[in-house]
């Protein structure tokens, strides 16, 4: 394998071209729904998101317990999917690759699988 062909497969080079500044500028002009499932993406807490999009935190934290149906609540479970999805595709890859560690993580996501079977 020749230094190319390293460096492209390496995670760091799946990186985005966007800068954080680019990655501000762009998520200013997004719809709340946008904003809300990138915001969920990265994980950001749900005051940090209300914050962020204008929403009143206490009537937004309520919605994501009692009002599945609200198109903010949706985009913001959506976000966290996405996210979730992503780490644990690369968590399998690594497990795959024969990693210890994420092995023990695919187990444990089995576990966790296997219990809301049956829940």
């Amino acid at each position: 394998m020749n230094a190319t062909t390293q460096q492209k497969d390496h995670p760091i080079s799946k990186l985005s071209p966007e800068t954080s500044d680019q990655f501000l500028k762009r998520l200013q002009g997004l719809s709340d729904v946008q904003k809300v499932e990138e915001l969920a993406s990265l994980f950001f807490t749900v005051d940090e998101i209300a914050q962020f999009v204008g929403l009143d935190t206490d009537k937004f934290r309520n919605d994501l317990i009692f009002d599945k149906q609200n198109i903010l609540v949706a985009a913001y479970y959506r976000g966290q999917l996405k996210t979730k999805i992503k780490l644990r595709f690369d968590t399998r890859r690594y497990a795959d690759a024969g990693s210890p560690s994420a092995e023990y993580e695919m187990l444990n996501f089995l576990t966790e699988q296997k219990i809301s079977e049956n829940a």
